[in-house]
């Protein structure tokens, strides 16, 4: 027995020692120094045999205390190897354009850009225009955003459209405080549901004909300053004051800049997945109108052919007195509300948009109106979705990969569109114009989709009707088949 005890007593003397120099800390940032356990040694009993007992449970105890500190010293080594995959995921973050940050998320720099290729060829039924078939790059945006100091964010981002180059977005925001967002710099001004939307998230090729042709007028991109106000997650309004886009338009008839106010209210009362209820209401007034003169028009669902399918254009009339350029425009009002509703893999959606321009003189200020409805269906079983008040990104259940058996998502959608620019004050002739648009949409992943859109389009007087009006009437009617390819991020 004494032998024994003996033994065990050196196996545990010879094993305390060589753990703790086995043990040099993890090398991860910083070392932790070994620090061996203090334990005193036990009082002699003049029993051998007890005093070799007192000293093995002094020993188990002094390798129960550095077995202890090691268990903390591997917590601490898990923690910091935690912290520093955290600090390495915040800095860059992956995705079709990486996001990069720093290790608290204050500054953050992301890139962003969108890519439209399109393909159209039309068929002329009535009106004897000879359109356009072929490409177009409809649009090449690249630009950047990101934050500053954790409450300000920024945006820059310019466009490649018909050869030219547009600067798009130019704004500094400020979002310190609490529920509110103001946005100083060249801005989409609050406008319509499809307006304010991304192009690229747009359900159709382009936008409805009426939300084109009166928001040229006194909305889209504008340098201004606006606020948006949410008390609840439901709710968001916003108003701006704006004057005109990108730069100063002047001339000799209008020397100062134009210059309106514009709002937007919105109400989500239901806002989830698969579920949707949208409200809205959008206005602006618009004074001192460049040129005392505007022209209302847009083409039918596709840009590839540039002709309007209906155009009229408003300004001063030509008396030979003085008083001539005094009837021309004096400014405009508008207002439009929206709606949408999604169940599940279905969705509707549709705008009204109303337009009165203000002339000077006792000549009549005629008025305007155009709407827009569709409806959709996902045959993969996605849903649509909104954030922020606007349309969101579609993000298909299965991204494309034949070889795993995945198509991506397929939603098919029919729109019914109207533009009626008809004033009789203005002139006897009707200038109304309709479409139908039947649409596919193939979402290889939530950056990559391609369109398919059939537009079938009429317009009265339009500018698309040929002389002689004996031979081609007065109503242009076409077809148009128009496809895109898009990428964006």
């Amino acid at each position: 027995m004494r032998q024994i005890l003996l033994a065990s007593a050196s196996a545990l003397a010879f094993a305390a020692p060589l753990s703790a120099q086995t043990d040099q800390g993890s090398g991860l940032d910083t070392t932790i120094p070994v620090e061996q356990p203090a334990s005193a040694a036990p009082a002699k009993t003049g029993d051998a045999v007890l005093d070799r007992l007192n000293e093995l449970e002094a020993k188990v105890a002094a390798l129960e205390a550095r077995n202890k500190q090691l268990e903390q010293e591997a917590a601490e080594t898990q923690t910091r190897v935690q912290k520093v995959e955290v600090r390495a995921a915040k800095e860059v973050q992956p995705g079709p354009a990486p996001t990069f940050s720093d290790v608290n998320g204050s500054f953050t720099f992301h890139p962003r850009g969108t890519i439209q290729l399109d393909y159209a060829a039309y068929n002329s039924r009535a009106g004897g225009y000879d359109y356009s078939n072929g490409t177009d790059i409809r649009r090449g945006r690249f630009g950047f955003d990101g934050t500053a100091w954790g409450v300000w964010k920024y945006r820059i981002e310019a466009e490649f459209v018909k050869g030219a180059t547009n600067l798009l977005d130019a704004y500094i925001q400020y979002a310190g405080f609490k529920n509110l967002l103001i946005t100083v710099g060249q801005q989409k001004a609050p406008y319509g549901l499809e307006a304010n939307s991304t192009d690229a998230l747009n359900t159709f090729l382009e936008r409805g004909m009426a939300n084109n042709a009166f928001g040229s007028v006194g909305a889209e991109r504008r340098v201004g300053a606006s606020v948006a106000f949410t008390p609840t997650p439901q709710i968001i309004a916003t108003v701006g004051l704006f004057g005109s886009g990108e730069a100063v338009q002047r001339n000799a008839n209008t020397p100062d800049e134009a210059y309106g106010v514009n709002g937007r209210i919105t109400f989500e009362p239901i806002n989830d997945a698969g579920r949707l209820v949208h409200v809205g209401a959008s206005a602006y007034h618009v004074s001192q109108i460049a040129g005392k003169a505007i022209t209302l028009g847009d083409r039918p669902g596709t840009r590839v052919d540039n002709g309007q399918i209906e155009s009229v254009a408003i300004g001063p009339v030509t008396t030979g007195t003085a008083d001539s350029l005094t009837r021309g425009v004096q400014g405009a009002t508008y207002w439009g509300t929206e709606s949408a509703l999604v169940y599940d893999r279905f969705s509707l959606q549709g705008e009204y948009n109303h337009l009165h321009v203000n002339r000077y003189g006792a000549v009549p200020d005629p008025n305007f109106d155009g709407y827009y409805l569709f409806g959709t269906v996902f045959l993969t079983g996605e849903s649509r979705s909104f954030k922020g008040g606007v349309v969101d990104r579609v993000k298909p259940f299965n991204n494309f990969d034949p070889a795993s058996g995945h198509w991506g998502a397929f939603e098919l959608a029919l729109r019914y569109d109207r533009l009626d620019l008809t004033d009789r004050d203005l002139t006897p002739l009707n200038h109304d114009a309709h479409s139908w648009t039947g649409g596919l949409n193939w979402y290889l992943n939530p950056n990559t989709r391609f369109i398919v859109n059939y537009i079938r389009f009429k317009g009265a007087n339009s500018p698309l009707v040929v002389a002689p009006v004996a031979i081609n009437g007065t109503t242009a009617k076409g077809d148009a088949l128009a496809t895109r390819l898009q990428f964006d991020f």
